[in-house]
C-alpha cells in the first residue's frame, strides 16, 4: 500500500516486537520509509480513525496456542472478530476494512460468517464475504481441533463505512 500511495500515512501494527523489527527492515528494503511500525494490541494504542485497515490475523484452532497461528476461541475466530469490532469503531466515512481469515465449515455452515454478521449487525458498515479458497489446511482435518469440520476455507470479508 505504501508504494501505491506514497503520500499516505501507513502503520504496521503488531503486539510482537520481533514482527515490528522485521516490518522495519522490510519497509527499508522495499523503499517505503513512510511505513511506521507501531506496537499495539489491535488499535488500542493507536490514535485516530482509518481510511483503510488490512488484516490477516491468526485464525486457526491451535491446541498448542502458538502465536501467529491460534486465533483464539472455540473456532479460532476470536482474533479476527476482535479486528472486525475494532475496525467497525475506527473506520472513517468511506473507510474500508479488508479482512483475510479462515473458517472450519461444519455441517455445511460457516461459523465465522455467522459470527461476523452478528458483530456487524449493529453497525452502519456495508459488507461482503466470499471464500477465496474453499478447501485448505486439509492436514488439520485429521487432528482433534478440526474433527468437527468437513473442510477449512480461507475467506475474505470486506466492509465499507458509507460516506
Amino acid at each position: 500500500m505504501a508504494k501505491r500511495a506514497p503520500e499516505a500515512e501507513v502503520l504496521a501494527v503488531d503486539v510482537n516486537d520481533a514482527a515490528l523489527r522485521f516490518a522495519s527492515v522490510n519497509t527499508d528494503l522495499a523503499g517505503t520509509p513512510g511505513v511506521r511500525p507501531v506496537r499495539s494490541d489491535l488499535l488500542a494504542d493507536v490514535d485516530g480513525d482509518f481510511d483503510l485497515i488490512i488484516s490477516n490475523p491468526p485464525f486457526m484452532i491451535d491446541p498448542a496456542g502458538r502465536a501467529y497461528r491460534d486465533g483464539g476461541g472455540e473456532h479460532g475466530h476470536a482474533l479476527p472478530l476482535a479486528v472486525l469490532g475494532a475496525a467497525a469503531e475506527r473506520l472513517t466515512p468511506g473507510g474500508s476494512l479488508v479482512l483475510f481469515s479462515g473458517t472450519g465449515i461444519v455441517a455445511g455452515r460457516d461459523p465465522f460468517r455467522q459470527a461476523a454478521a452478528e458483530v456487524l449487525a449493529g453497525t452502519d458498515l456495508r459488507w461482503s464475504y466470499r471464500e477465496v479458497d474453499p478447501d485448505v489446511y486439509g492436514e488439520e482435518l485429521d487432528g482433534p481441533a478440526y474433527a468437527h469440520a468437513e473442510r477449512i476455507a480461507v475467506v475474505l470479508l470486506t466492509a465499507v463505512r458509507p460516506d
